[in-house]
């Protein structure tokens, strides 16, 4: 059964085993948890396959790192329902799922949907065959072999999150990215709101391209020339819009989310992502690759309380490193009687970054008309608060230099 399967991974020589006949050096580590293979670790027939890897296990359950392996194969029973959620939060946390083999004891169809869901390169049902494990092996170093190494050039991604509904997070944005893109930077919006949202009617651009559309494109996301294929706002800004009709949140998926954020980054400078409400595994891991993650609240006792719960769940998600910036959006007019700036910080327990004054018949003009604010009128508190945070974003300096060296003006 094992010589059946047909091996294409290149084996790695060093120069002194090349010259005296030994076996080649290895070239890719994979580890394993200490329940994926019996106690003496893969068996020889399986190890002869693979002269080019070296197998290490990592002695205790696997918690979503990789610490420089290039796969990890971990073991799962689908009958501890408490076991399949602690592997599909650590997946969906896992900077290079696809690097995972999961091999599920008890199947079900449901069990593997879900890990699937999560990123896991492949899901193996007990009991596990040579061939298949050897197969499915190869086809994650394969992937490895030909990655690349990383963006063509530095890139930032914002995850831009809600304390809850109707703080004015979508207009943050879109304003934010015309912001930006009036400083020269390249940016792109991506509407990750699949069920509400609106960024691209905020612009007035109903016929952008969707995330929909983007999606079906399948293995070859990674293709797409996105800086050719969105359309561009009249600030210079472009649009990944929401789908049109409603999508269910678990017809994306963490592995199209990495996918479509690393060919983002190949071709603009900021990448400002609009997030659902709601939690879901590919959300997650759309801010686990984000460098900078915002809050956007506004003056409301309820909000506090829900911005409290945000930066909570993100310290349990392990996002919060670089700690979030905090936007306090909508101060002034609309704000509810007794609720001061000051008891809102003190319930949040941090003071916050920016504070965005309230203009509502301006931001409403802009929003009519699709517009970026300055259109209308330069120089409002509004415009200067959005500059404050483009600023700590990008650095004016910093943008000034990197758009010399990259395009020469």
């Amino acid at each position: 059964m094992i010589s059946s399967v047909r091996l294409r991974l290149t084996p790695v020589q060093s120069s002194e085993g090349a010259s005296s006949g030994e076996s080649p050096a290895a070239s890719f580590r994979v580890d394993y948890a200490p329940d994926a293979f019996p106690p003496a670790g893969p068996g020889a027939a399986l190890v002869s396959l693979f002269p080019q890897v070296r197998f290490q296990s990592l002695g205790r359950a696997w918690s979503g790192g990789f610490g420089g392996a290039d796969a990890v194969i971990v073991s799962v029973d689908a009958a501890v329902p408490s076991d399949v959620e602690r592997l599909s939060m650590a997946l969906s946390q896992a900077e290079r799922p696809d690097g995972v083999i999961v091999f599920l004891d008890n199947p079900t169809v449901e069990t593997t949907r879900k890990l699937i869901r999560a990123g896991a390169a492949d899901v193996l049902p007990a009991p596990i065959t040579e061939p298949s494990f050897a197969a499915s092996l190869e086809r994650v170093l394969l992937r490895r072999e030909v990655e690349p190494t990383g963006p063509s050039h530095d890139s930032l991604v914002v995850g831009v999150l809600k304390a809850g509904g109707g703080v004015g997070a979508t207009v943050l944005v879109t304003q934010l990215a015309a912001v930006l893109a009036d400083r020269g930077q390249r940016v792109c919006v991506v509407d990750f709101d699949v069920q509400f949202g609106c960024a691209a009617m905020y612009l007035d651009m109903q016929d952008a391209l969707t995330l929909d559309d983007v999606l079906a494109a399948g293995q070859g996301l990674s293709e797409v020339s996105f800086a050719t294929e969105l359309a561009a706002h009249i600030s210079g800004a472009r649009v990944l819009a929401a789908p049109r009709q409603f999508m269910t949140l678990d017809a994306v998926s963490p592995e199209a989310v990495q996918a479509l954020l690393a060919a983002l980054r190949r071709e603009f400078d900021v990448i400002l992502m609009d997030m659902p409400s709601a939690w879901t595994a590919w959300s997650n891991r759309a801010l686990s690759l984000a460098d900078r993650i915002a809050v956007v609240s506004h003056l409301s006792v309820p909000h506090a309380h829900l911005m409290r719960r945000q930066l909570h769940t993100l310290s349990l998600q392990s996002l919060d490193q670089t700690p979030p910036l905090l936007i306090c959006n909508r101060v002034g007019g609309d704000a509810p009687s007794g609720v001061s700036l000051k008891s809102v910080e003190r319930a949040v327990g941090r003071s916050f970054d920016v504070v965005v004054p309230d203009d509502p018949k301006m931001i409403g003009e802009a929003i009519n008309q699709g517009v970026a604010l300055r259109t209308l009128k330069r120089g409002t508190k509004v415009e200067r608060a959005l500059s404050e945070l483009a600023q700590m974003l990008v650095p004016q300096q910093a943008a000034t230099a990197t758009r010399t060296s990259r395009w020469g003006r």
